[in-house]
């Protein structure tokens, strides 16, 4: 479906959160290599979680949930959860 004025929606919001917001998501092992085949690296957990910068930039990838928190704080960037 291809709702009008979506993409103009989309690159606001991505500015509107440019250096201030992180998104977090969890996925399980299998997908998270579909998008991220250097995650294969990551062979302890069936669990990965990312941080992504407001435009959709992979900001960290990893094994443990804290860290995605202690990146964001790094960055100075308030976090939200992206399901």
């Amino acid at each position: 479906m291809n709702i009008q004025g979506t993409e103009r929606s989309l690159e606001h919001l991505a500015e509107f959160g440019a250096g201030r917001i992180g998104y977090y998501r969890e996925f399980d092992r299998t997908e998270a290599l579909r998008h991220f085949p250097d995650a294969a690296s990551l062979k302890t957990a069936d669990k990965l979680w990312a941080l992504f910068s407001a435009d959709g930039t992979l900001l960290l990838l990893t094994e443990n949930r804290t860290s995605v928190f202690f990146k964001a704080m790094e960055d100075d960037l308030k976090t939200v959860t992206l399901h």
